[in-house]
This record gives C-alpha cells, structure tokens and sequence, in this order.
C-alpha cells in the first residue's frame, strides 16, 4: 500500500477535529497528539488542575532567570521567558473539564 492509498483510521470520537485557520493556511488539531502529550507530562509532573501547567512554566521561568551566566542580560532570554508564559496560558486553557449534569 503506497501513502496515496493510506488512510487514517480515526475513533469516533474524533471525526470531525476542529481546523484552525491562520493567516491562509489550514491546520487540523490533533486531539491525539494532545492526548500524547498530556500522558506523557503526567510521568513525571502533577496534572491535577489546570494550572498545573501554568505553574510548571512559571519555575522553568524561573529557573532560567536565577541560574542564567552572569554575562546573559535578561533582554536576550526576554524572548524564550514570553515563550514559556505564553506556552503556560495555552497549557492551561487546552483543557477544560466536562462538568456532568
């Protein structure tokens, strides 16, 4: 079977995947990548709220501002600081629970 001829088996579930739209080009979310992603986090962090993923940012943040060399100025790691907040706000917001009726 040649990769013209593959096709993606996908649960249920996950038909229909929401596409995001930026700038032209169109881009499928990989729910199952997320579901990877978190499995893997839960090895070796706490997720037991949201913002678990936040705080985890936070001190790799602040890690990088107390044990930076003396001759980095906090202009160059600015970038990769805002990098982590915004990684955190994003970790933060991918889930939000279902709440029962």
């Amino acid at each position: 079977m040649n990769h013209t001829e593959m096709e993606l088996e996908r649960p249920e579930e996950y038909v229909g995947q929401a596409v995001l739209k930026i700038d032209d080009t169109r881009y499928t979310v990989n729910i199952e990548e997320v579901e990877a992603f978190i499995s893997h986090c839960k090895k070796f962090m706490p997720l037991h709220h949201n913002s678990d993923f936040e705080l985890m940012t936070q001190e790799i943040s602040d890690s990088l501002i107390e044990f930076t060399r003396g001759d980095v100025t906090m202009e160059q790691i600015r970038p990769q600081l805002l990098f982590l907040r915004e990684v955190g706000f994003l970790l933060k917001g991918l889930l939000t629970p279902v709440e029962e009726n």
